[in-house]
């Protein structure tokens, strides 16, 4: 058999290698991130060590950490070296304290998001001309604050927003489920009969003959079990592993060293504390565990050699011995709220007064503290009666879901479904099934939220928990359009006479109607921004954009600058589509640029990739269909699983190969826009019959027509949607002149131009029709109105679509865009730049190190054919200007030269 190959040090390992180097390789970028799994003893820290030296001597920036076990060490602990580099002065004000405080090992008042955007900003200020590598040992025994800043970095390391390679390992058995999901999984595999071999030939003193057989044969492949079996002369059991070889030696150690470790395996790993705890034990205490080489001593500090002799430690004890540890402990220990935790890992039966105690303690932990208050929660449930266990879990899902920690409130809600089963609560049932919901549409999966919230509905129906069962399930009926959830949702909303605030956005989805407007415009702007989230939410499907902007801008904001809770996540979706609907492309881009990479959005795909795809629709606006699809490669789930978005990625497709002149193509996407059951497809509906007429497929389109005009009819409309409908007709009228008037009192009016790009589309038609109609002067006057809105915007494909058929020779307008070459990211730096930002001003609304800003501006400069941010800031001010002039842009110049 031939011999795996070696990993560098190693014996054998070459497979596993081969994925590790990989991680190393900038010709492979597809995975950067990867978790090491394999039970105790098989070799990850080995691997992790040989890889972290090849980092160093490929000279990537490195950061190395391990867990020492939760419950043991301060919060933050675990992420310490990472933090300490960091370069403070470069961070915003609100980061920066937010890192001094996590050095203390502070939770209180500590802003948790702020606290989340400065590592990953750390990691960018680490990574100069190579990504920084980071590398975590035991991961599976970080403390929980810790663990939240990398589940937050993963998640945004996976979406490839922070250049970063991160290598983690974990026993098996306690894989983080959150960072299971997140990365890559390699499993370390015991090594073959001949590796074994070899790696025992090395050790010193190995014995031979049938003494080094049924060692080899005990080992089974382990490298830690080849060592101890080594200098071990009396095997453990058959069937036993090295555990029981600590095991064994535990057992043999003195009475006073047994309580050392168990105090220390308690959670205590600190001398003077476990003294006050056990006067008894001194340093003299701790030798012969140290002798027996099962901890290492340093710095008044104890630590474990392996997680299997803390194992071993706590077994050797007894559930009593440990019960009696944590109780003195408690006693000893400075921190109330570590006292708080061992006191409660001390119980041994059920007692609402200290859960009480833990929940209270909850209540009183924000900002990072909430990592360490679900915690708190969890601990409550156990020590409470099945009755009440499933509303304390259910607040701990809720506090989990507002920091952006999805899976573990997924994993939270699983908990609560079982308890439920023992004491079943109808309000609790409700509230659950609607929170899993949101849990579900936020992971881009509304079909399945569906599912939860009908029998949710049903069971909501005429109780004071309908209003939030209502609101939760509007969000997925919005995504999935036409079906059983809708219609339930109807139902349900049919039994509410008023339209009362909470209501206005569901009722906008299933049911809107003029009452539902007026109390929707009635909302004004304040400092409730839930609401304003819901009513904003309503005003842009009920088409008000202005008002939708005015009321969303706080909770997007917030959500933008990480400072928002989870529950506002939609927010910047609903008011983008506000944005990209009336032209206001660069304040849409504004929002969904630091929104890609914002850690509150982390683990919400949805959320993400919606910002993705909302960056493609303006890029194919803008002519750039090669851009777009780059957008779209990013995202996790594919938008046209999703109904609204399936629809709006397809009208904007098929809006793009009109300008293009690729007529069949825009015919085939915008049929299938229209072909989507959502009310949305209305908004589409013209631009299907202008690219059936170039197509030769005016039947067809004529027949969706009639068919959707029939399904609408005596049925509510907004302006806009009654305005596209009655244009569809128009455009399907054979004399071209009647058409062409009949646009003309749907298109010239101030309502038709809050929407600029959708009015100059079909303003091409109507000049068509002009012409037809033997009226050229007109036709050229209405061509140039929209030329100018195409250039204001940006639109390249139209504009030289609408340059051509003016017969003004040219058709560079693409050029008077001197972003066209940019990626996104680079074009909002560049904006800002021009607007007047310093690279940290920039930085802090991208989440960037003010480095990597410069360095971005550093290498579009010369593409811009600029020096300076002055030169920048004119060459935008000239690009608008001309566009607007119908001149040639600075770009064109260059070119020409």
């Amino acid at each position: 058999m031939e011999l795996d190959r070696d990993a560098p040090g190693l014996v054998g390992r070459g497979g596993v290698w081969g994925e590790l180097a990989a991680l190393l390789d900038p010709a492979r970028p597809e995975v950067t991130a990867a978790m090491l799994v394999g039970p105790a003893g098989i070799g990850k820290s080995s691997l992790i060590e040989s890889f972290a030296a090849r980092a160093a001597e490929l000279g990537y920036p490195l950061v190395r950490t391990s867990g020492e076990g939760r419950g043991t060490t301060a919060p933050y602990s675990a992420l310490r070296p990472l933090l300490e580099r960091a370069d403070l002065d470069e961070l915003p004000e609100g980061q920066r304290q937010a890192v001094r405080s996590a050095l203390r090992g502070a939770e209180q008042d500590v802003a948790l998001l702020a606290l989340r955007t400065a590592v990953c900003a750390i990691c960018a200020q680490l990574a100069t001309n190579a990504s920084m590598v980071l590398v975590v040992d035991d991961v599976d025994r970080v403390d929980a604050p810790s663990l939240d800043l990398l589940l937050t970095l993963a998640s945004v390391v996976s979406w490839g927003h922070v250049p970063v390679v991160a290598l983690f390992a974990s026993r098996t058995e306690r894989v983080p489920v959150e960072l299971a999901e997140l990365v890559h999984q390699v499993t370390v595999p015991p090594l073959s009969e001949r590796e074994s071999e070899r790696l025992f030939d090395g050790l010193p003193g190995a014995p031979s003959g049938s003494g080094r057989l049924e060692i080899l044969r005990r080992a089974a492949g382990n490298p830690l079990a080849l060592r101890e079996y080594g200098d071990w002369a009396d095997l453990p059991g058959d069937g036993d592993g090295v555990a029981q070889v600590y095991a064994r030696r535990v057992r043999e150690l003195p009475k006073l060293s047994l309580q050392a470790l168990t105090l220390a395996a308690a959670g205590e790993r600190n001398f003077a504390v476990i003294s006050r705890a056990e006067p008894a034990v001194t340093l003299a205490a701790w030798q012969p565990a140290e002798e027996a080489g099962l901890i290492t001593v340093t710095d008044a500090t104890v630590r474990f050699r392996h997680p299997l002799v803390e194992r071993a430690v706590l077994e050797a004890a007894g559930p009593e011995a440990q019960r009696q540890a944590h109780r003195a402990l408690a006693a000893a220990t400075p921190d109330p709220r570590r006292a708080l935790w061992h006191r409660a890992a001390a119980a041994d039966s059920l007692d609402p007064g200290l859960a009480a105690e833990l929940i209270d303690a909850a209540g009183r932990l924000d900002g990072a503290g909430t990592v360490t208050a679900i915690s708190l929660l969890e601990q409550a449930s156990l020590l409470l009666p099945a009755a009440d266990r499933p509303e304390v879990l259910l607040a701990a899902a809720g506090r989990a879901g507002a920091a952006g920690r999805l899976r573990w409130a997924r994993e939270i809600l699983h908990r609560t479904r079982e308890a439920l089963v023992d004491a079943p609560m109808p309000a609790v049932g409700i509230h659950l099934m609607s929170f899993h919901s949101w849990l579900e549409t936020m992971a881009g999966r509304p079909d399945v939220a569906a599912e939860l919230l009908v029998p949710a509905l049903d069971l909501a129906e005429g109780s004071r928990e309908l209003s939030g069962a209502a609101s939760t399930a509007g969000f997925p009926v919005f995504l999935l359009g036409d079906g059983p959830l809708r219609e339930r949702l109807r139902a349900a909303l049919g039994t509410v006479t008023e339209p009362v605030p909470p209501l206005l956005f569901p009722r906008a989805v299933v049911s809107p109607d003029e009452q539902t407007r007026a109390a929707t415009l009635g909302i004004l702007p304040s400092e409730d921004a839930n609401l304003g989230a819901l009513a904003g939410a309503a005003a842009m499907l009920l088409d008000e954009p202005e008002h939708a902007v005015r009321l969303l801008t706080v909770a997007t904001e917030a959500v933008v600058e990480s400072t928002a809770a989870g529950v506002f996540l939609a927010a910047p979706g609903a008011a983008g589509w506000a944005l990209v609907d009336t032209g206001r492309w660069v304040e849409a881009e504004r929002w969904f640029v630091p929104l890609m990479s914002s850690p509150i959005a982390a683990e919400a795909e949805l959320i993400r990739g919606g910002a993705h795809l909302q960056l493609a629709v303006i890029a194919y606006g803008r002519g750039r269909p090669e851009r777009a699809g780059e957008l779209l490669g990013h995202g996790k789930f594919n938008p046209l699983d999703i109904p609204a978005l399936g629809l709006r990625l397809r009208w904007a497709q098929g809006t793009a190969a009109a300008a293009a002149g690729e007529h069949d193509e825009a015919y085939r996407m915008l049929a299938l826009a229209c072909a989507t059951g959502h009310p949305w497809r209305l908004l589409a509906l013209p631009d299907l019959i202008a690219a059936a007429r170039q197509a030769g497929r005016l039947d067809h389109a004529a027949r969706i027509t009639g068919e959707l005009g029939e399904q609408w009819e005596g049925r509510w409309l907004s302006g806009r949607a009654r305005r596209r409908l009655d244009l569809a007709g128009a455009l399907l009228d054979e004399d071209p002149a009647a058409g062409a008037e009949r646009m003309a009192a749907l298109l010239d009016n101030s309502d038709a131009r809050r929407w600029p790009f959708e009015r100059a589309v079909l303003a091409t038609e109507r000049a068509d029709r002009l012409r037809r109609a033997q009226q050229p002067r007109p036709a050229h006057d209405v061509l140039v109105d929209a030329l100018d809105t195409f250039e204001r915007l940006g639109a390249a494909g139209w504009a030289a679509r609408v340059h051509a058929e003016l017969r003004t020779g040219t058709t560079a307008t693409a050029g008077a865009d001197p972003f066209a070459t940019l990626s996104a990211q680079q074009e909002q730096i560049v904006r800002l730049a021009a607007g007047g930002m310093t690279n940290r001003e920039i930085g802090a609304r991208l989440f960037l190190s003010p480095r990597t800003v410069g360095s971005h501006l550093y290498r579009v400069f010369p593409d811009l054919g600029v020096a300076n941010r002055t030169q920048l800031s004119d060459l935008l001010a000239t690009a608008d200007r001309r566009r607007r002039a119908g001149e040639p842009s600075p770009a064109d110049d260059r070119r020409r030269e």
